[in-house]
């Protein structure tokens, strides 16, 4: 089976990336996956917030019939995520980062549905919401990196 690698930036419009003729903004690491992977330079999403978009794109169905129509809803769990389509063909599935489809607030994680996903690594955001379970804050702990102290330095 080939390997897939589904590399969704959140809020990246196209043209704020160097590998499609934006000359101000360095992205090397995109232009790198653009130069052997497969882009998609005229795709349009079903809604432009994220939680409906993500549950449209994960579904291929319409945002009212996935029941996430707007940021702060959830997805039904009667939907069936390509991840989970994957998985079920054998795939190892896994996820780095924000699936986003369900609310997730004041120290809460988000609900996962039948996801597909085997590897879960979630990271909603760069700040501390969720202390132990920030998995990118987590890795950055264990690399010695004090995020929020970052942030508050001068530059």
């Amino acid at each position: 089976m080939p390997n897939i690698l589904w590399f969704c930036t959140d809020q990246q419009r196209f043209d704020t990336i160097e590998g499609l003729n934006n000359e101000y903004v360095g992205t090397p690491n995109i232009r790198r996956f653009m130069d052997q992977s497969v882009t998609f330079t005229h795709a349009f999403v079903q809604n432009p917030l994220c939680s409906p978009s993500r549950a449209s794109f994960l579904t291929g169905r319409y945002p009212r019939t996935t029941g996430l129509r707007a940021n702060g809803q959830r997805i039904r769990e009667s939907e069936r995520l390509l991840s989970r389509i994957l998985s079920d063909f054998g795939y190892e599935c896994g996820l780095a980062g924000k699936l986003h489809l369900s609310p997730c607030a004041n120290g809460r994680v988000e609900d996962r549905i039948d996801d597909g996903y085997r590897q879960f690594w979630w990271s909603h955001d760069l700040m501390d919401h969720w202390p132990g379970r920030n998995m990118w804050l987590e890795w950055l702990k264990s690399q010695g990196v004090a995020w929020p102290k970052l942030l508050a330095e001068p530059a």
